[in-house]
């Protein structure tokens, strides 16, 4: 798959230069999962590896870096704008992948 920019449901594997996505359009979740590799060259973001709440997909276009605003719940910030490194690939799960989220 090329892009998100033009669905509305399911869930998806994207794969950047760092790091590894689960997106899940239909429960509107992302969980980021960093690559391992030197600290230097991967950085840990808040929430990794937690379900975080999707409210837009602004890009996810492979050779693009992928650009989505979350909500953190954090005090006084109404939503945090996530920008990935370049993505590398999209892949739809299956709905018994999706159903572990």
């Amino acid at each position: 798959m090329h892009t998100l920019m033009d669905q509305t449901h399911g869930a998806y594997l994207v794969r950047t230069t760092s790091s590894r996505y689960v997106i899940s359009l239909d429960l509107q979740i992302v969980i980021r999962f960093p690559d391992t590799g030197p600290p230097t060259e991967v950085a840990a973001l808040r929430r990794d590896h937690d379900q975080i709440d999707l409210l837009a997909i602004e890009e996810a276009t492979v050779g693009r870096p992928m650009n989505l605003i979350v909500d953190l719940h954090l005090p006084n910030v109404p939503f945090t704008l996530r920008r990935s490194m370049e993505v590398l690939s999209i892949d739809r799960l299956s709905d018994e992948e999706a159903v572990l989220l």
